[in-house]
């Protein structure tokens, strides 16, 4: 087994720093080798994480520009 470090990836935030979005090993444009393969594929991670995103009650501040 081994590790890996991604330089994009911000530990703090759990953010790529190069795709400018959520970190998701494996989504398209990260820098991780292509053979690897992962229990949940990167597109099904994906979609999870918008969907939580789009459930997310939206802020008072959010809700006045509406």
């Amino acid at each position: 087994m081994s590790s890996w470090s991604c330089p994009h990836f911000d530990e703090q935030a759990e953010y790529c720093r190069r795709l400018k979005t959520d970190c998701v090993p494996g989504r398209k444009g990260c820098v991780l080798p292509k053979n690897l393969r992962f229990a949940v594929p990167p597109e099904q991670r994906v979609a999870e994480l918008e969907a939580r995103r789009s459930r997310k009650p939206k802020r008072e501040s959010e809700q006045s520009s509406d």
